[in-house]
């Protein structure tokens, strides 16, 4: 490998201009051709690999606020779904290390959808046996000047969810993408969604150490009243530029917005081994989510020879404002899961709702250095200033809490050969929570952020140039949320993470395309609350081993046509906050078809599944709350897309 082609692959992540032609055709789309490792890749409806953007390494991404788009820092409140995303990536360990601004448990970054050279229009419809015609959707790419380009679209969803309830949305979405220069681009986007008619997901409880009984799993079981309604939005402008030989600017400003308009949640409480429970239904009055953030960089390179040094300065900031609480309960008695029950809605009487606002200023430096054929490291530091005020609507008194701890992270990589690496890294990060489950007191309560690390370490090895394998061993730690004997969710001790996670990605033979991962978690839980016997060791809700394997086969001479199998396998794992009973081991599997062919001049695919082929009956377990759920059933689904 020549020093220039080292280096260029070493700073991928400076490259902000591509001159190769922007992706829009979405009959082109396909997740097997996207997946660089097994750690979680999503590329339109489909994903593959371990992780995604609300599971990583044990841990919520998106409650973590390390979302990105395009690189840049992103407070997610809305969604920005698949009308312009091209793709979403999950970034750990050597893979996160092409951020200059990295965070523990990882970066789930999104790529936008381009507008094309030329007009491209996209159709696509949906078919799933448990919704019928359930999706259709409309993309346009186009030119609009030689120098504006338009990308985007719209999707209808009259759909019922994996456990039977209706579950409709639509979305509307475009991005235009203005370049008056070869070194300047300017990208607005606009995401807007709205759900309607939602039915919420009962929520099981069980009364002992057993699982509840099984129960059939495509009927809906709650009240049609019990539905969700919701608006939200994301508005947003990328910039980059090139003011001089050597420097690169990127700034990013984002407002997104969520609001809930009608919202329940459903709960089956001390569930019996016969399925009976006492069902209680909440009721919230509107709540809301908003916030405006984003990121300015300015990055320099200066090279010497074989030595390339970069000098990352940026500033991150958010704004945020939050309503929540207020919910009123009523509970209507004896219910049995899996049987909808003769109930009417009660005359809810709301109470009021608390406020949370949030400023945070992270302003960094990174330095990175390479040496071409040898390796690189890196070292950062971010000085973040945080303040948090809880209030309640019409009341005037507030409480703010205020800290501005330091940031830094450090990284090295190794490359004895061209087709060997080794890496190691360390995180210092600012982290949130998320929100109080809804069985809580404080439920809805948004949780403080707080000082949170990760170190990690391992290899990149190219067996060959189109099959790679990434081994790697992590430690993760945070402050651990849960009930405590007040039943508030709150800080009630420490949480260690330590793993091992492997993945093999490529063709392993022209024709065969091969995602497959596997992590293994050491997870343990400190503090007074296990001292006094409140909560176990080990939190619930976390397979000790995950097993993931994707497999697509589709030689030329099929001209067009492949076939692929997927599996994610789970380990047993503890249901219950006290440990004393689990979750069995879990491993559907799933069958495709897709065909990619052509009509005149007209592209095209046809995509077919078979999902959870078996009719595993499996459960998954919420740690938070310690609720269960059934995993979906066996069901159908036909998608087509076209591009004209």
């Amino acid at each position: 490998m020549s020093r220039h082609r080292h280096l260029a692959r070493c700073c991928a992540a400076l490259a902000l201009f591509s001159g190769a032609p922007a992706l829009a055709q979405r009959a082109g789309e396909n997740v097997f051709d996207d997946a660089e490792d097994a750690f979680g890749t999503r590329v339109g409806v489909e994903g593959v690999g371990l992780y995604s953007s609300r599971d990583a390494r044990g841990f919520d991404p998106v409650r973590a606020g390390n979302i990105r788009i395009e690189g840049l820092y992103f407070d997610q409140q809305a969604f920005v779904g698949m009308r312009l995303q091209r793709s979403q990536s999950m970034h750990v360990g050597i893979s996160a290390q092409s951020y200059p601004f990295p965070a523990p448990t990882g970066i789930a970054n999104t790529a936008l959808i381009m507008p094309a050279d030329k007009t491209i229009v996209s159709v696509g419809a949906q078919y799933q046996d448990l919704g019928g015609a359930n999706q259709r959707s409309l993309d346009v790419s186009m030119p609009l000047t030689s120098t504006l380009g338009f990308a985007g679209g719209t999707t209808y969803v009259p759909a019922r969810s994996d456990y039977g309830g209706p579950n409709a949305s639509a979305a509307v979405a475009g991005l235009l993408r203005w370049r008056p220069r070869e070194t300047i681009e300017i990208i607005p986007l606009l995401y807007y969604t709205w759900g309607f008619n939602n039915h919420v997901q009962p929520q099981i409880f069980p009364a002992s150490n057993a699982l509840p009984p099984a129960f059939q799993r495509r009927k809906y079981f709650g009240p049609d009243w019990a539905s969700n309604t919701y608006r939200e939005y994301t508005l947003g402008v990328i910039a980059r530029a090139r003011p001089f030989d050597g420097w690169r600017l990127e700034t990013a400003l984002f407002r997104s917005d969520t609001r809930r308009l009608n919202n329940h949640a459903i709960f089956y409480r001390n569930v019996q081994n016969d399925g009976i429970g006492q069902l209680d239904i909440l009721s919230f009055p509107t709540t809301k989510g908003a916030s405006t953030s984003g990121e300015l960089r300015a990055a320099g390179v200066f090279t010497q020879g074989n030595y390339r040094h970069t000098v990352y300065m940026a500033v991150r900031g958010r704004d945020s404002l939050r309503l929540f609480s207020g919910a009123a309960n009523a509970s209507f008695g004896p219910a049995t899961i899996g049987v909808v029950p003769p109930i009417t809605e009660p005359a809810y009487v709301h109470g009021p709702r608390d406020t949370e606002a949030l400023r945070q200023i992270t302003p960094g430096v990174t330095y990175v250095g390479q040496w071409a054929r040898v390796g690189e490291f890196s070292l950062g530091l971010q000085k973040s200033f945080y303040r948090r005020t809880i209030g309640r609507e019409a009341v005037a008194a507030t409480a703010t809490t205020k800290s501005a701890p330091w940031l830094y992270n450090a990284s090295v990589s190794v490359t004895p050969t061209p087709a060997l690496a080794f890496y190691a890294s360390y995180t210092r990060g600012l982290e949130e929570f998320g929100t109080a489950p809804d069985n809580a007191v404080n439920r809805g309560s948004p949780v403080p952020a707080d000082i949170t690390s990760q170190v990690d370490a391992g290899l990149r090895y190219r067996i060959t140039p189109t099959l790679s394998l990434v081994a790697g061993v992590f430690e993760v730690k945070k402050p651990y949320y849960d009930r405590d004997a007040a039943n508030v969710f709150t800080a009630v001790g420490d949480r260690d993470h330590q793993g091992i996670e492997l993945s093999l990605t490529g063709q392993a033979i022209p024709g065969l395309t091969v995602v497959a991962g596997a992590v293994l978690i050491k997870a343990r839980v400190t503090g007074s609350s296990v001292d006094r016997g409140l909560i176990g060791p080990i939190p619930p809700g976390l397979p000790p081993a995950v097993y993931t394997l994707s497999v697509q086969y589709g030689p030329r001479s099929w001209r067009g046509l492949s076939a692929d199998v997927q599996m994610k396998a789970t380990s047993a794992h503890y249901a219950n906050r006290l440990d004393t009973f689990r979750v069995p081991a879990s491993a559907p599997v799933d069958f495709g078809l897709r065909y990619a062919f052509k009509i005149r001049d007209v592209n095209a695919t046809l995509r077919t599944q078979v999902l959870n082929i078996l009719n595993d009956y499996g459960w998954r377990a919420d740690g938070a709350s310690g609720s269960l759920y059934p995993t979906p059933p066996r069901r159908y689904a036909a998608r087509i897309a076209v591009d004209f």
